[in-house]
């Protein structure tokens, strides 16, 4: 079921968290080196049906889909309710399928992402 993305609607990539804003304006080969300040320690990142757990993960699984693709993404819209965060974002690029509009769930505490979840 996809969410109702009608309620609390937002295309300004500004009135995210820090931290969610960061992660999506950042090119996908820039963010390795800043995922400590975005990503909690502990965070856990679920694509394309696999599970990256805690930084180290999270940035393997970053630079290996930054060295396999280049694409852009536009935040179209979202949703914050207290610390969980849904964001939907256009991807264009050179991957099977492009473009795409992807939801990003995310979970934030203490100001960092502790999760996230990527799916059409």
């Amino acid at each position: 079921m996809t969410p109702d993305l009608t309620n609390d609607l937002t295309n300004d990539a500004a009135a995210l968290p820090a931290a969610v804003e960061t992660y999506l304006a950042t090119p996908k080969d820039e963010l390795g080196p800043i995922l400590g300040e975005v990503f909690a320690a502990d965070a856990v990142v679920h694509d394309e049906g696999k599970t990256h757990v805690g930084i180290d993960a999270i940035r393997a699984w970053s630079d290996a889909v930054a060295a396999a693709f280049s694409f852009t993404r536009e935040v179209v819209s979202g949703v914050v309710r207290g610390g969980a965060v849904i964001v939907r974002v256009d991807v264009k690029g050179d991957f099977p399928g492009s473009p795409v509009e992807l939801h990003h769930h995310f979970s934030i505490a203490d100001g960092k992402i502790t999760a996230l979840t990527i799916c059409p």
